[in-house]
């Protein structure tokens, strides 16, 4: 596991939480239960939420990297990261946290084909690299 300490400890938790909501409905959206990031913080002792963010996203992109983790559920979870971050903490602190910002950009590149007929596999041809790329440079 990635990760120190109390931010290790909420973000398996969160993960957890995340697994076990995509198995049982089929996607991801906890943006509705945004409750459950400040409680992960409250109850892991957690005073950085940036290290939290950028933890997980880091540990997501390795689990992907190493086949642990689907696409379907990474782009799912960073993207509801990436609305919780943008509406609930970006205006307050006017930061955005690296590496989840390029992380997040990295699975949003394998949403979209290029090509009309969608004969391309943007996943294979934009995140996959992307992700392998900074899963070597962080070196988690």
């Amino acid at each position: 596991m990635i990760g120190n300490g109390t931010t290790s400890d909420a973000m398996s938790a969160f993960l957890q939480f995340a697994l076990e909501k995509y198995t049982k409905e089929g996607a991801v959206s906890y943006y509705a239960d945004i409750a459950h990031y400040e409680d992960a913080f409250r109850r892991a002792g957690v005073s950085n939420k940036w290290a939290f963010f950028n933890a997980t996203a880091v540990e997501i992109a390795w689990r992907y990297h190493h086949r642990q983790l689907t696409y379907d559920f990474c782009d799912d979870v960073m993207n509801d990261l990436w609305r919780v971050v943008i509406e609930r903490y970006h205006e307050r602190d006017n930061y955005l946290p690296e590496p989840l910002v390029e992380i997040y950009d990295a699975f949003g590149a394998g949403e979209y084909h290029r090509k009309h007929d969608r004969s391309d596999d943007p996943i294979a041809e934009f995140t996959d690299p992307w992700i392998a790329d900074l899963v070597t440079r962080l070196n988690p």
